[in-house]
């Protein structure tokens, strides 16, 4: 094997670039004459059977993505000398080397690239496809008016976890947790860099990449840099929570779009494209794709972010191009790289070191019937591969399995039993046994699982047949986290249960039943604590639970904490907020959480007065703050929320959550308007329907108000602006602008 072999048919015309996997090629198709990349993997990867499947797959990702906004992937070979994509051509220059010239983009012109980028994932979303690695080396700028995305080496399909990778600069809390690729995580990236382009730097910038994560995970997005008529939509794209940004590409465009004209008119997207032009044009003259130009063969941009062997700059023209082109040829020098197709060659110094690649997970199947006894079965379990160590691989596979190997030896036991097996036999039935496994968080040092086994049987139609579970592993050991590896210590007393046994009581459907005592004394709430249960034991959750990405599930079995057996069981959902003070710091760092401060379990965000995008973690309502306002801590009746002070305009916007759901919209405007009034203030608009209701006006000691709060079946989430009449013209647009940006959070439960 040598990296001599080429594709057959094809005639290689010239190098576009090389690197650490392989090398991409501009080639002639010898029968037809149409020009194509080619990117070949280097020969000694095709004895490593981990490069060469991902190799496969990423050509499996990118042939059922149709697009005009993504390259086209125009076959995959294989033989024992090479593997190769091949792929179309035309002239493109990667953003990447036209913010390396330019610095800074028109806003219009950011936005023409963003369009056609979020058009390109928005048709890969289409097919259950997610990039994962989108920046601005990622994006190709052709002189015709169109970008286009390329290198889907790290793509996954939706919802499926792949490696903890992807250019740290633009990646997604989630992925930075390890969680599986969203749309939402595309367009976080996407935000990113549509950031760069019209302010010259990133949103966050760090030395080391643990820096990185803890911006993208909890800093504000700094949005004072940023023209004001595009900050909602940057916070939009950058919330932190993936379920408040656009859920779909698409989505974001038609957002994007009614931004766009709004502040720079119909015709923005023309002249966007015009200011690219010129740099576009200049750039692609220094590589081997202006080849193409002449030839008029190809159909789409692959690459161009470096000169291609045997290409010079020359310097022959005068004016406003000729100055175009050096500054261009300049760009090249620095940018020195190249992206083509699927291949990234190594640009020194574009990211800080990605973090470690996480294990890969995958959900395997066991099915069968049993020799000896009437059982058949079907069970989902998820199973690791790669990682350095095989032996904690080994132990992290055994106790994922051991849930479902557990449950199919209770099955057969129980149908061993001779008077059972008879009952069986008699009506003549298959127990057929199911289990489904599903993955609800992976870090790189976590891995939490659900399983909800299922009977299918007459004889054996007893609901406790039917329940689900969850464990977590550690992944650097492969062992399974107990309750002391998970709560703090005095969480693992019986005031530490009844603490835990009151946070999960308002998230069930019916709270914690009672059962009888003694004769002539009130019957006993049960609760989590496992010693309670008949025979004692530990102060330890009487229940499995499991972690995501919000919080924790604990699947409760009513029947088992003593109630009644139709009870059934409840995965009860807890949210960080309720549940950060209870769990280990080390616990939290497995999590990628942050230990909370002693005095609160939820830490306000930064005072710096930089403003940006504030999520309550508890509530999860999101809002936008305005640059220099400071924060507090604001505490209303049965919730949290945040208070946030400009002292030069004497103007506070408060935001809150509350536990208050199920109230009539109407009365509470009632009740608003009564308080106003009753202090010698003035409503001058109301207005309330299903979902809240909204009131403004004057207080009585003269100030401006207004108010929004949303009500929902078992929580609420409000805002409300205070300031003076004197600043009302500074301050209509940032209230304006907080007020669309609000997003009230999950209404549907107390939190």
């Amino acid at each position: 094997m040598n990296d001599t072999w080429h594709v057959p048919g094809y005639a290689e015309v010239d190098v576009l670039g090389t690197g650490g996997f392989g090398r991409v090629v501009l080639a002639k198709h010898e029968a037809s004459g149409k020009m194509a990349a080619i990117k070949y993997l280097r020969a000694d990867f095709l004895g490593d059977a981990r490069i060469v499947d991902g190799f496969r797959r990423e050509a499996w990702l990118l042939s059922g993505v149709r697009s005009r906004h993504v390259v086209r992937l125009f076959d995959f070979v294989e033989t024992p000398q090479g593997a190769a994509l091949v792929m179309e051509a035309v002239p493109g220059v990667s953003l990447r080397a036209l913010l390396v010239a330019e610095n800074v983009l028109a806003p219009e012109a950011a936005l023409a690239i963003l369009k056609g980028s979020l058009l390109g994932l928005a048709d890969a979303h289409a097919v259950g496809v997610v990039h994962r690695d989108y920046k601005p080396g990622n994006v190709l700028v052709s002189r015709e008016g169109e970008s286009k995305l390329v290198d889907f080496g790290l793509a996954t399909l939706d919802g499926h976890n792949g490696l903890t990778a992807g250019s740290p600069a633009y990646m997604a809390p989630e992925q930075w947790a390890g969680r599986p690729g969203l749309p939402a995580t595309d367009v976080y990236a996407a935000t990113c860099v549509f950031y760069q382009c019209i302010t010259g730097h990133r949103p966050f910038e760090a030395d080391t990449s643990e820096q990185l994560r803890a911006l993208h995970g909890a800093a504000p997005v700094p949005l004072e840099v940023v023209p004001e008529a595009l900050r909602p939509l940057i916070a939009r794209g950058m919330a932190k929570d993936p379920a408040w940004r656009p859920a779909t590409a698409d989505a974001f465009v038609a957002e994007l779009e009614a931004v766009a004209r709004e502040a720079y008119g119909k015709n923005w997207e023309k002249r966007g494209w015009k200011r690219l032009a010129t740099s576009a044009a200049a750039l692609t003259a220094l590589t081997p794709l202006a080849l193409l130009t002449a030839a008029g063969t190809a159909a789409a941009p692959v690459a161009a972010a470096g000169a291609g062997a045997g290409v010079t700059a020359a310097g022959t023209g005068t004016g406003v191009t000729a100055a175009m082109v050096g500054k261009v040829a300049a760009a090249v020098a620095i940018a020195g790289g190249l992206v083509a197709g699927g291949l990234v060659v190594f640009q020194g110094g574009d990211d800080p070191p990605a973090p470690p690649a996480a294990l890969s997970v995958a959900v395997q199947t066991l099915s069968g019937r049993d020799q000896a006894l009437p059982v058949s079965y079907e069970l989902q379990y998820p199973q690791v591969s790669g990682g350095p160590d095989a032996a904690v691989r080994q132990r992290i596979n055994d106790a994922l399995r051991a849930p479902v190997d557990k449950r199919l030896k209770s099955v057969r036991d129980t149908v061993a039993d001779p008077s059972t097996l008879e009952q069986i036999r008699q009506e003549g039935e298959t127990p057929a046994m199911h289990t489904s496994a599903r993955v609800l968080l992976q870090t790189p040092r976590l891995l939490s699982v659900r399983y909800e086994h299922g009977l299918d049987s007459d004889v054996l139609g007893h609901t406790t047949w039917r329940f689900p579970e969850a464990l977590s592993v550690d992944l650097t050991t492969g062992q399974v986290l107990g309750p002391a590896d998970v709560f703090r210590p005095e969480v693992l007393t019986a005031a530490g249960m009844r603490t835990l046994t009151r946070r999960l009581a308002p998230h069930t459907k019916n709270g914690f039943c009672t059962v009888p005592t003694v004769v002539g004394y009130p019957e006993r709430q049960v609760s989590m604590d496992a010693a309670e249960r008949p025979g004692g034991g530990e102060h330890v959750p009487a229940a499995t639970f499991g972690v995501t990405g919000t919080g924790a599930e604990f699947e409760i079995l009513w029947y088992d904490l003593g109630c009644a057996s139709a009870a059934g069981n409840e995965t009860v959902a807890l949210p960080y907020g309720e549940l950060d003070d209870l769990l280990q710091p080390k616990f939290l760092t497995m999590l990628g959480r942050a230990a909370p401060p002693a005095t609160s379990p939820a830490p306000p965000p930064s005072t710096s007065g930089q403003g940006g995008t504030y999520t309550n973690s508890r509530f999860g309502f999101t809002t936008q703050v305005p640059p220099g306002y400071t924060a507090s801590s604001w505490t209303p009746e049965n919730g949290e929320g945040m208070r946030f002070t400009n002292a030069d305009l004497d103007a506070t916007m408060t935001v809150w959550g509350t536990n208050s759901g199920g109230r009539r919209p109407a009365d509470q405007l009632a009740q608003l308007v009564a308080s106003v009034e009753g202090d010698g203030g003035r409503v001058t608009l109301r207005s309330a329907d299903a979902d809240g209701y909204t009131a403004s006006g004057y207080q009585g000691d003269g100030r401006i108000f207004y108010e929004h709060e949303s009500i929902g079946t078992g929580s609420t989430a409000g805002l409300r602006w205070v300031y003076p009449a004197a600043h009302k013209a500074e301050l209509d647009k940032p209230v304006t602008d907080t007020v669309k940006a609000f997003r009230p959070g999950d209404l549907s439960r107390p939190h």
